[in-house]
């Protein structure tokens, strides 16, 4: 069995399972005198369990993920290029995010948010070998869809009038970006921070819970 396929299989099972398959399938490869390629199988990192809650959701749930993706690059135009319906199109996204999260789990939220504004995060899930979360990159693939400016025209010299439209318009592209990176920047920081207070409640949870059972105990 190929290396890639081996990944495939290990990544897709239940997270209990990862390490002892990944060392049998290591023991194999090396009975057969594949040494290099045990070392690269006994070498895979077990994914963290919201690593992969997103691998499974890759597997399980794929025609959404490709839904979600899209919502994302009809959100990034209507933001950058006024094409469509900015509002239909943010609550289509947000539509599209929520229904994987209810399938995935809270934990999903931040890789998904990462791969609706990175072009390279959101290869990285499809494929289904996540090992960590992914984390938002900042706006470098945003800004790389934004239109070009528009160039000069060579035939013949612009009026005046010609110069001012085109000023204004270029004055509208460069607004447009510079509102879509802002409520980037927002809901980023927004999704970060509601990350944090729910692991924050969880671990409020766990220590009441906690508590509860030791004064159970000491009842007894």
């Amino acid at each position: 069995m190929a290396i890639d396929e081996i990944a495939d299989r290990l990544y897709g099972l239940p997270l209990d399972q990862f390490t002892s398959e990944r060392d049998e399938a290591a023991r194999a490869l090396r009975n057969d005198g594949r040494r290099e390629d045990a070392d690269e199988v006994k070498a895979l990192r077990k994914p963290t369990a919201a690593a992969a809650a997103v691998n499974r959701l890759v597997r399980e749930h794929r025609s959404d993920l490709d839904t979600f993706l899209k919502a994302n690059v009809a959100l990034r135009d209507a933001q950058l290029s006024g094409k469509g319906d900015l509002e239909a199109a943010t609550a289509r996204q947000r539509e599209t995010l929520e229904q994987l999260v209810r399938v995935g789990g809270e934990p999903v939220r931040q890789t998904l948010t990462a791969a609706a504004v990175d072009d390279e995060a959101a290869t990285e899930l499809l494929q289904g070998r996540l090992v960590r979360e992914l984390e938002p990159r900042g706006f470098g693939t945003l800004l790389a869809h934004a239109p070009p400016a528009p160039r000069p025209s060579k035939a013949k010299p612009k009026t005046a009038s010609q110069r001012q439209v085109a000023a204004q318009a270029e004055t509208a592209r460069r607004e447009r970006l510079r509102k879509a990176n802002a409520d980037l920047a927002a809901a980023i920081a927004d999704e970060r921070a509601a990350v944090r207070r729910l692991a924050s409640a969880r671990r409020a949870v766990e220590a009441a819970q906690a508590a509860v059972d030791r004064a159970q105990l000491d009842s007894k």
